[in-house]
């Protein structure tokens, strides 16, 4: 049994321009990546784009994930399909999944991304995760 938990918050993310191949800019923090947790999770993410802010198309290899929306509006493309995103919407992105998300509201758009290992890593060329 483990006596310790992790505690993190989304003070002073990390700016990030030109997230999977676009161009502008984000933020982004780690809240916790493994080793911390126990079980197949890789890590837990807090991101955010600007007004007009894109996280580009791009898929993983080895991973899926979890987008939370916290707040604001976007678009999440899932394998060549634009669906609507808003605050309280949970998405999967399995892995060999293509996916990206654009901030389509007036407010920054935030959500939480929580990355978990796949149990049949995808073998067809190179992926992000």
């Amino acid at each position: 049994m483990h006596n310790a938990i992790t505690v993190a918050d989304v003070h002073d993310p990390s700016t990030v321009y030109g997230v999977h191949g676009t161009v502008g800019q984000s933020w982004w923090k780690c809240l916790s990546r493994t080793p911390g947790p126990v079980g197949p999770w890789e890590a837990v993410e807090w991101a955010s784009l600007p007004p007009g802010g894109v996280s580009g198309e791009h898929q993983h290899s080895r991973t899926e994930e979890i987008y939370i929306v916290l707040c604001g509006h976007g678009e999440i493309a899932l394998n060549g399909r634009i669906h609507p995103a808003g605050p309280g919407d949970v998405i999967l992105t399995r892995v060999g999944d293509r996916h990206g998300l654009t901030n389509t509201g007036d407010e920054q758009l935030d959500w939480l991304v929580i990355e978990l290992t796949a149990r049949q890593p995808l073998h067809q060329g190179a992926g992000c995760g």
